[in-house]
């Protein structure tokens, strides 16, 4: 590891944008050079003086140790910031497949009264058809293929083995 000097550490944040300046500013108690960072962002945004940063930092060790502290309790848990991170991610992937399920309803509610409404207009039933097949949404064919599999399943032609990898990789697609 190259050590850096404080006047390398200066020029290397005067030539971050300020969105970045922000974000370690914000983000200041995982820095390696706070202070650095400080007055960084206090020379481009706000004049401080000492005294407020001295606040600031002194806030920002209070934050660091409530860090710590939530990391100890964590850690009498045998939780690790894996699995807490893990979970974090299962829920918003569960929030999205929420969401993503109910705008497909919405979706599939459209194409029923879009369908309705051109089978009332076509005469050809062929016509009818096609218009059905394109106005399926990914999500409702990815549901007709899963079922189609399970068909399969039941009916022994394939084993389950199988079918979990396929089933593995119509879920990916939704």
């Amino acid at each position: 590891m190259i050590l850096k000097s404080e006047k390398s550490i200066k020029e290397y944040l005067q030539k971050l944008p300020d969105d970045t300046i922000i974000k370690y500013y914000l983000d200041v108690e995982y820095s390696p050079f706070p202070i650095l960072v400080i007055e960084e962002y206090t020379r481009r945004f706000k004049k401080k003086t000492k005294n407020e940063i001295i606040k600031d930092l002194k806030y920002q060790g209070k934050l660091a140790r409530k860090k710590t502290q939530e990391l100890g309790k964590m850690a009498k848990k045998h939780k690790l910031v894996d699995d807490i991170t893990r979970q974090k991610s299962d829920e918003i992937i569960k929030h999205a497949k929420k969401k993503g399920f109910e705008i497909s309803k919405v979706i599939s509610k459209k194409k029923t009264d879009l369908t309705s409404k051109l089978r009332k207009t076509t005469k050809s039933g062929i016509v009818k058809k096609r218009i059905s097949k394109t106005l399926k949404s990914p999500t409702q064919r990815h549901l007709d293929e899963l079922q189609k599999l399970g068909k399969l399943k039941k009916q022994g032609l394939i084993t389950a083995k199988e079918f979990q990898d396929a089933k593995k990789k119509i879920l990916a697609k939704i």
